[in-house]
């Protein structure tokens, strides 16, 4: 018995590496010459099916062969998606896991879902400031897509109001691992374009700032996809949980 739990885990393993590899190869996309991929909801996928260190490492697998596909002559992306891939699934694993773990009250999750909500109504008000400046060069796409994510939280508190306690501990799990990943990725491409690839600090926080709308709405279909997906999965692999938390 035990055998074959241990085949059909490396087995399930595989699969979502392979599927996180070939989400990366759908994309869709932007009018700025980037492209929006699924590569990212299949890491976090497995990172609550499975925990934080396996959905790590199936999406640091999975994007990081892609990556390699495309992006063979700079190492500094394959470099970047390696690492954070992997934390961006470890965050997303142990935070969902703790979640359920301490069974948080409905009070405690609607306060951060609230205290989320409000963090992004922030974001949504300096990245506009900063939008409607000529002189800077962040895309108005950022102000928009921090206002929908702002509404998003507030939204969640209506609709899972009397839903299971599971949609609000994916909500929040995936949306703090989302938030790391798409700060984390501006930074890193900034220092490793300088580092490795022997940008120029300007030029390199051009190509970062290009490349925000990309990370931040593939970062909203990863929440908002999750929510939707995970319990269904949860339920077909017959994972047992406390969904009335």
């Amino acid at each position: 018995m035990q055998n074959k739990n241990k085949i059909f885990n490396i087995v399930l393993f595989a699969s979502f590496t392979a599927l996180c590899y070939v989400g990366t190869f759908i994309m869709i996309p932007l009018p700025t010459g980037d492209k929006i991929h699924l590569g990212n909801l299949v890491c976090i996928l497995a990172s609550l099916l499975f925990g934080g260190i396996k959905g790590g490492l199936i999406g640091s697998l999975g994007m990081g062969l892609n990556d390699l596909h495309f992006y063979l002559d700079t190492p500094s992306t394959i470099i970047r998606t390696l690492i954070l891939k992997f934390l961006m699934g470890l965050i997303v694993g142990l935070l969902f896991n703790l979640f359920k773990k301490k069974q948080l009250k409905s009070f405690s999750t609607n306060i951060m879902l609230y205290l989320m909500s409000l963090l992004f109504k922030v974001v949504f008000i300096v990245s506009l400031i900063y939008a409607l400046d000529a002189s800077n060069k962040v895309s108005i796409l950022v102000p928009i897509v921090a206002f929908i994510f702002s509404e998003l939280f507030i939204l969640a508190l209506l609709f899972f109001k009397d839903k299971e306690a599971i949609y609000k501990y994916v909500l929040l799990s995936v949306s703090i691992g989302t938030i790391f990943n798409i700060v984390m990725e501006f930074f890193f491409r900034i220092f490793l374009n300088t580092v490795i690839d022997g940008f120029n600090f300007n030029t390199a926080l051009t190509l970062s700032i290009a490349k925000l709308p990309a990370s931040i709405l593939t970062g909203t279909i990863t929440v908002v996809a999750s929510v939707l997906v995970y319990p269904l999965l949860s339920k077909a692999l017959g994972k047992k949980e406390d969904y009335n938390g």
